[in-house]
């Protein structure tokens, strides 16, 4: 029987230009037709494999996408965080100033550049600009009286800190799972490749042959000879 192993590369699917679709639609593809045509069990181990991989694979690749998800919500998120202290600075700005007449330190505190750094900020500032006003709240919550609330600035960092954290998780559920999937579809390409080889082992060569005369189109029938 012919070999066909070396008519194969080690890795036949070994390419990006197969996509993460076309590689799950073909897998499944293989595993159906190999357990509905599967004479004496003998692709069971093969079909056992395949399944398997294709579960870690995209199992793997779910698992980036939901790190990816919690990146992006966890983002915005912390646009949320600061986009409530701008809000709540700005809804505070006149008893902080009415406040001020008596106690210039508080805007100095508050808001040393007016509000305007506030509606500047970038998530790169955020942080910043939420632990100076939390701080000037706890600072001057006192003088503030009962129609401030410190708590909330404190909320805010809070929640921002929280977002940050779980953006950071995001980031590296998503890295590790990149990897994971990246060696669970090299071992996966790996075992088709074994698949097609080892099913084309079950043909004869000779039935990929043209059978003897096939080829020849008959011969068209001479015409019979006028009468005279």
């Amino acid at each position: 029987m012919l070999n066909p192993a070396p008519f194969f590369a080690a890795d036949y699917f070994a390419t990006r230009d197969v996509t993460l679709g076309r590689l799950q639609k073909f897998t499944v593809d293989v595993i159906t037709r190999l357990t509905q045509d599967n004479p004496g069990q003998a692709f069971a181990p093969l079909i056992q494999d395949l399944t398997t991989l294709h579960t870690d694979l995209f199992g793997a690749q779910a698992t980036a996408d939901a790190g990816l998800s919690q990146r992006s919500t966890a983002a915005q998120q912390m646009w949320g965080a600061l986009a409530d202290l701008q809000a709540q600075l700005e809804a505070d700005e006149e008893l902080l100033r009415y406040k001020a007449k008596k106690t210039p330190a508080l805007l100095a505190d508050f808001l040393p550049h007016g509000r305007t750094e506030y509606l500047q900020a970038t998530l790169a500032t955020a942080e910043l600009l939420l632990h100076r006003a939390t701080t000037a709240a706890a600072t001057h919550a006192k003088t503030l009286g009962t129609d401030f609330d410190a708590g909330r600035y404190a909320g805010f960092l809070q929640a921002f800190r929280a977002a940050r954290e779980a953006t950071g998780q995001g980031d590296e559920q998503t890295a590790k799972a990149r990897a994971a999937a990246a060696t669970h579809r090299q071992d996966l390409t790996l075992r088709l490749t074994d698949a097609v080889k080892l099913v084309a082992a079950y043909f004869r060569p000779e039935l990929l042959q043209p059978q003897a005369g096939a080829s020849q189109a008959p011969k068209a029938a001479s015409p019979a000879p006028a009468s005279s």
